[in-house]
């Protein structure tokens, strides 16, 4: 945040689980998915629709469509990717998108609810805690909190 120079990339980390060979879906062009090592998507860093509500839920929210692409160049349809820093839930909507099935991992009971809360209000869909098959909904009701607007 503070340094001299803005940095225009991020690093990301692809592993995968077990000995079967890596998903290569780009294999330089020849699925048509054409890849670099710098990807250009628009941003919360850029003046868009909604880039207040992304910044007021997390500070460093990535764009779906990047992390579907990521997700469509080195998995397959139906496979489980994980994020152990889910932060906003950016990996949940992705992976919604991408036909992939997720896990995530947060330390911030603040951003898990966030990033329930987005995943809930971009897919329409409805959060159940797996335990007591209660809604997102009813769990904070009970908590005694109000719905967002």
């Amino acid at each position: 945040m503070g340094s001299l120079y803005r940095s225009q990339h991020e690093l990301v980390a692809v592993f995968k689980a077990g000995t079967a060979t890596h998903v290569n879906n780009v294999e330089l062009g020849r699925h048509g998915r054409y890849r670099t090592n710098v990807w250009s998507y628009p941003g919360v860093n850029s003046f868009g629709k909604g880039r207040m509500s992304d910044l007021g839920a997390h500070p460093t929210v990535k764009p779906v469509a990047m992390v579907a692409d990521a997700m469509m160049d080195c998995s397959r349809t139906g496979d489980l990717v994980l994020d152990p820093f889910s932060g906003s839930g950016t990996i949940f909507l992705a992976a919604e998108r991408a036909g992939r099935r997720s896990a995530g991992i947060e330390i911030d009971p603040h951003y898990v609810d966030v990033a329930i809360r987005r995943f809930e209000q971009e897919t329409g869909l409805t959060a159940t805690l797996e335990a007591t098959g209660q809604t997102f909904y009813a769990i904070t009701t009970e908590r005694g909190e109000e719905a967002p607007s």
